[in-house]
Order: C-alpha cells, then sequence, then structure tokens
C-alpha cells in the first residue's frame, strides 16, 4: 500500500510537493501519536486532560480535511479506493487483532472486520468517503447538509461503532470541507492576521480547561463516533455543535500558521501513513510497560520524547519501505494484478 495511494501524503511524484501540506500533515501526525501516548494517563492528571481535549478538538478533523483537499479526482480516487485502502484496512485489522491477542495478551470477544480496533477507523471511513464521493457530490447543498445530518446522527442508535458509521458521518462534513477548499481559498485563510489564529488556538486551550475542570463533558463528545445519550440528547447536540464550531476554527488557524516553505516537517509529511498505521501497533505496547504510571507529570515529559522517537523511527526511509513492500505483497496475495 503505497503512501500515495491512501492520502496521507498525495502528491504524485512528478508533481512539486506543496510543502504547506507536507508541513500540516507533519503536525497532525505528531499530535494524533502524541494524543495517543497520553491516552493511558487521561484520567490521572487534569493538565494531561485538558491537553487531550485539546488535541481532540480537532486533529481527527484537520485530517480529515487534509484527505479530502487532495480528492478532487474523483474518478481515481473511486477506482483505487478498494486495492489501496479497503484491502489494507482487513489485512491491517487482521493483523492487529492477531497482535493484541498474542502480543499485548488482551482479550477480545470475537474477531471483527467491521468493528475497527482503535485508530483503524480511520481507513475505513476513508473507504467509505472516497468511494461514494463521486455519487455524493451530485446532492445539492451537500456540505451544508452534511453537518445538519452529523447533528441528527447523535439522535438515532444507527450510526454507531459498526463500520465506523458513527465516525464515518460525523467527520464527513471535514472530508467535504477539504473536497471543496480550493488554493484560492487557502491563499485567502493564509492572508488573515495570524494573531487572529493564535488567538483561536488560546482559546481552544482554555475551553478545554474548563470543560475539563468543570465536567462539562465526558471525552466520548470529541470522539463523535457513539449516539446521544438519551437522558441529555439536546445538552450533547449542543456539544456536538461546540466541537463542530471548534474544530473549523482551529483548522483555519493551523493552516493559516503553518509555513509553506520547506523543513524538517516536510520530510516527516511524506511518511504519515507508515507514522499512523505503525503506532497504532506500538503505544498498546508502552501501555503495556505502565512506565511511570503512577507520575503523571514526569510521564508528560516522557510522552513529548515518546512522541518524538516514534516520529523519528517510523518517518525513516527504510521503515517507509520495508512497510509498502509488505503491504503490497500481501495485497497481491488477496487482489489479482493486471
Amino acid at each position: 500500500m503505497k503512501q500515495d495511494a491512501v492520502e496521507f501524503t498525495t502528491v504524485s511524484k512528478d508533481i512539486p510537493r506543496d510543502y504547506l501540506f507536507d508541513n500540516l500533515r507533519a503536525i497532525l501526525i505528531i499530535l494524533v501519536v502524541w494524543g495517543h501516548v497520553l491516552t493511558s494517563m487521561m484520567g490521572k492528571s487534569e493538565i494531561i486532560k485538558s491537553i487531550y481535549f485539546f488535541l481532540f478538538f480537532f486533529h481527527m478533523p484537520a485530517m480529515a480535511f487534509v484527505s479530502g483537499y487532495f480528492s478532487k479526482n474523483l474518478d481515481k480516487i473511486r477506482s483505487n479506493a478498494f486495492v489501496t485502502i479497503l484491502i489494507p484496512y482487513l489485512i491491517l485489522n487482521v493483523m492487529n487483532y492477531t497482535y493484541k491477542m498474542v502480543v499485548i495478551q488482551e482479550h477480545y470477544y470475537g474477531f471483527r472486520f467491521f468493528r475497527p480496533y482503535w485508530g483503524l477507523w480511520y481507513l475505513l471511513a476513508l473507504f467509505l468517503w472516497k468511494f461514494f464521493l463521486k455519487d455524493l457530490v451530485k446532492i445539492r447543498f451537500l456540505l451544508p447538509l452534511s453537518f445538519v445530518f452529523a447533528v441528527l446522527s447523535g439522535f438515532t442508535k444507527e450510526f454507531s461503532d459498526y463500520m465506523a458509521l458513527g465516525r464515518t458521518l460525523c467527520f464527513l462534513p471535514f472530508f467535504l470541507l477539504g473536497f471543496y477548499c480550493t488554493k484560492e481559498q487557502v491563499a485567502k485563510i493564509r492572508r488573515i492576521p495570524k494573531v487572529v489564529s493564535f488567538a483561536a488556538i488560546v482559546a481552544t486551550a482554555l475551553i478545554s480547561t474548563y470543560i475539563v475542570h468543570n465536567k462539562v463533558f465526558k471525552v466520548e463528545v470529541l470522539y463523535l463516533r457513539r449516539p446521544y445519550p438519551e437522558s441529555s440528547d439536546i445538552k450533547s447536540m449542543v456539544f456536538r455543535i461546540l466541537v463542530y464550531i471548534v474544530a473549523s476554527a482551529m483548522i483555519i488557524a493551523i493552516i493559516n500558521i503553518t509555513t509553506a516553505k520547506k523543513t524538517f516537517l516536510s520530510i516527516i509529511g511524506t511518511s504519515t501513513m507508515t507514522v499512523y498505521i505503525l503506532h497504532l501497533f506500538t503505544i498498546p505496547l508502552l501501555e503495556k510497560l505502565e512506565i511511570l504510571k503512577e507520575q503523571p507529570y514526569l510521564y508528560l515529559s516522557y510522552s513529548f520524547f515518546m512522541t518524538a522517537v516514534i516520529v523519528f523511527i517510523y518517518t525513516r526511509p527504510f521503515v517507509r519501505r520495508i512497510y509498502d513492500n509488505i503491504m503490497d505483497k500481501l495485497t497481491r496475495l488477496i487482489v489479482k494484478t493486471e
């Protein structure tokens, strides 16, 4: 499964790199890894929990936005979606299940093909978005309708963990925002005064801290994956709307402040799929080791270090080549080649 095929990194080799989006992808994958490293300690410290809320307000919505931005060739993305996304998802799902059972020694009741394990939901959602996008764009007022349906979907139990339908529907608006976003609109965003973007980031941090300190809502609200609790469905709907507003503002802010120049981030931005997949196998092992489990503030420093190590190792060219070669060979065992 080549990196370009999955749209985490999507620019063809014969087209000049878009360093803005390479850098943006790098920032997002670093935040994704950091957020997952912090997961096991979220309940140990209000500071860690506030950081966690801050990250989960926007990093996956922004990732969906980037994937949508590079999905404008409707025929190509549909024709490639089965082989480059769905088949690797199924392979990785089997591998992840086996790894959790054998290495991590977790106990699952039965194997699940269409209830994806942990972060693999994103591949399944990505397949559904890309495969159906060519037909979806025929719907009038698709973008505003996607937000409306995402908010209203919380009132039904149909959209939950099965086939990641809850997240697929709720993150679709961000994917569509990216799809409809043009280079001209990106240029307009880049002309916004930087102080406005930094103010949005600070405001998001303050909102996250307030929510955690006052126990306004649980972190599950940020996952956008399950129906609203029947006892507080209207309140939960308001919270979901807040998530959409904050995430949209943060997407604009990080596009605005991210450099468009070639930096060390640009290199990381070309291997985000490798980092995304491999960190899903690494972090459960780190959690099993229970390093600094009772020392949250030392753990926070440790989380910086481990995030840097994970991103550095998994963006090495030889790691990417090994990953691509293994996935290509496994895919060819399943799918006939022309």
